[in-house]
């Protein structure tokens, strides 16, 4: 008997090299095809073979923030592929902000500024506003908490991630991107206990993103690590993921999903 209740298969992708990055494709019940940023350039052929395996269409398209290791395949299929897109959402601040306050990556803005003005695109772009719910079919929709946000000047294009829930049923996943303790707090003031969700996409691929407090009030079932093995045991001792595994150990998460393990689909309903 097929199974008629809404629900989705998420495809959590693992870098080809040994960098760390962001990929997530999803397939939803009602065959939609959602992308979230997508990786670096050096990715977009992997990206490319899953979108194709879903039809060669993208529905949605979200972007968290502008740098290279989320949004490079982005770009390179946008210049160089006959994908079809027929929505993207994303927040970002000026060029001119990024200049200011990031200007050793204020070239990754500028070159995805460039990319949604592809002619190919840039009627299907849209910037979503915080409180918004986008729907994807019944049952399924996405809700944004936050967009990009000039307050916060440090670490300033991480901590102005689009944050964001799906919801599958009464199932949530929370998508932070690479939030840091400072978006943490200004969530944490704005939602409180209303982060909890099922689901979380560990911050800034696990290490340096948010807070404790933050994952205590998200407490997860399940977690989402874009971390290569390097990353995850902390190889170069300059990271900080051991800690936040031991926070998710406290917190009694029984199940991680790892990028160093390879690609991995989960499906949620």
């Amino acid at each position: 008997m097929l199974n008629k209740k809404a629900h989705i298969e998420l495809t959590q992708i693992s870098a080809r090299s040994d960098n760390s990055m962001m990929s997530y494709i999803i397939k939803t019940s009602n065959n939609k095809t959602i992308v979230i940023d997508g990786g670096l350039k050096i990715e977009a052929e992997t990206l490319k073979q899953y979108i194709q395996k879903y039809g060669n269409k993208v529905d949605y398209w979200f972007i968290t923030h502008p740098h290279k290791d989320h949004v490079g395949a982005f770009i390179d299929i946008v210049e160089n592929s006959d994908i079809k897109i027929e929505n993207i959402y994303y927040s970002i601040n000026s060029q001119e902000w990024y200049n200011e306050n990031e200007p050793n990556r204020a070239y990754e803005a500028e070159e995805f500024y460039r990319a949604i003005q592809n002619e190919k695109i840039k009627e299907k772009a849209k910037t979503p506003q915080i409180g918004d719910k986008i729907k994807i079919g019944k049952n399924i929709y996405v809700e944004i908490l936050q967009t990009a946000n000039p307050e916060i000047t440090y670490n300033a294009i991480n901590n102005s991630s689009m944050v964001f829930k799906i919801h599958v049923n009464d199932k949530t996943i929370l998508m932070l991107g690479d939030i840091g303790p400072e978006a943490s707090e200004k969530l944490i003031k704005k939602y409180g206990k209303n982060l909890k969700s099922d689901i979380v996409q560990m911050s800034h691929h696990g290490q340096s993103g948010a807070t404790e407090e933050f994952y205590k009030l998200v407490e997860p079932e399940i977690c989402l690590w874009q971390s290569p093995q390097w990353l995850w045991d902390n190889v170069t001792g300059t990271f900080k993921t051991l800690e936040t595994r031991k926070w998710m150990e406290n917190l009694g998460v029984k199940t991680n999903y790892v990028a160093k393990d390879g690609d991995i689909t989960i499906t949620v309903e």
